[in-house]
């Protein structure tokens, strides 16, 4: 088959629309070198191979690396870069003023934690709680594979917002079931119940930021799937650098083929050639 796209894998770019539209991105660490997207969903129900180079480099500074860690960075960025600290994770832990523990690059703090930030309810594969920066909705719904979502409260800043998510962790979950995800067209369970038990926990709590219920507004996304899997088995560019099948259906980050799922934002920095129809 022929050569349809290479580039270093990043996660693909969305847009919300019915279905959502994905394309494959170059994640290159240079921007000026980046190749051009691919869009995905015209090749449904085709068969396609991706092909795994052998090469993976730092998405930040493109050092060749035999193992990347967290979003695809090479050990020194992920001890250095500010969105590699382990606050970006657990944004409770946000050390920013602290001198003896300093903020790695308070210019991205500002950017970027120090923003308002939204706490939902999402229905993946369970009803969940999540927090998100507000400019990254509704991006953050589609790629942990949301089929509903509505924002909840509004805070100004990502600890802040953080705060109130550990302590409704004690009470909702947090996680996603990717398999239960991936297998089924519509989960089960009632998103407006449970954003109102949510609400009702909000308010026990005395967190502030509650939003106006005229902001609750819930928005719903359908998924350019052909078919789900019965059997979700997990497919990996690691043990299979060659993986082929037919393009069944993309949901979340994953793309699932009738041999398998694969979440292409996990492999984040290798460099991948995308052999299939040209359409």
């Amino acid at each position: 088959m022929p050569l349809i796209w290479s580039g270093t894998l990043r996660k693909m770019r969305v847009e919300a629309t019915a279905p959502v539209s994905y394309r494959l991105a170059d994640g290159f660490h240079d921007p000026a070198r980046r190749g051009p997207d691919r869009e995905l969903n015209g090749l449904l129900g085709q068969s396609i191979v991706l092909r795994f180079t052998g090469q993976i480099a730092c998405v930040a500074c493109g050092r060749a690396v035999k193992k990347t860690f967290g979003e695809g960075w090479c050990f020194p960025c992920s001890q250095a870069l500010a969105e590699a600290d382990l606050c970006i994770v657990k944004p409770e832990l946000c050390h920013f003023g602290e001198p003896a523990h300093p903020c790695r690059d308070e210019a991205f703090a500002h950017a970027h934690c120090f923003q308002p930030h939204v706490l939902y309810a999402a229905l993946t594969s369970d009803p969940k709680v999540g927090i998100t920066r507000r400019a990254n909705l509704p991006t953050r719904w589609i790629d942990q594979g949301a089929v509903a979502a509505v924002p909840l409260a509004e805070l100004p800043s990502r600890r802040e917002v953080g705060l109130v998510e550990v302590e409704l962790a004690r009470r909702f979950a947090d996680k996603t079931q990717w398999q239960r995800m991936l297998r089924e067209e519509r989960p089960t369970g009632d998103l407006a119940a449970f954003a109102r038990e949510v609400l009702a926990a909000l308010a026990e709590l005395g967190a502030p930021g509650v939003l106006p219920a005229e902001r609750q507004v819930a928005r719903t996304f359908s998924y350019p799937v052909v078919r789900h899997p019965a059997q979700v088995k997990s497919l990996s560019l690691d043990r299979e650098p060659e993986i082929a099948g037919e393009l069944l259906g993309i949901k979340g980050q994953y793309l699932i083929l009738d041999s398998g799922v694969i979440n292409l934002r996990k492999f984040t920095g290798y460099q991948l050639e995308l052999h299939g129809a040209s359409a």
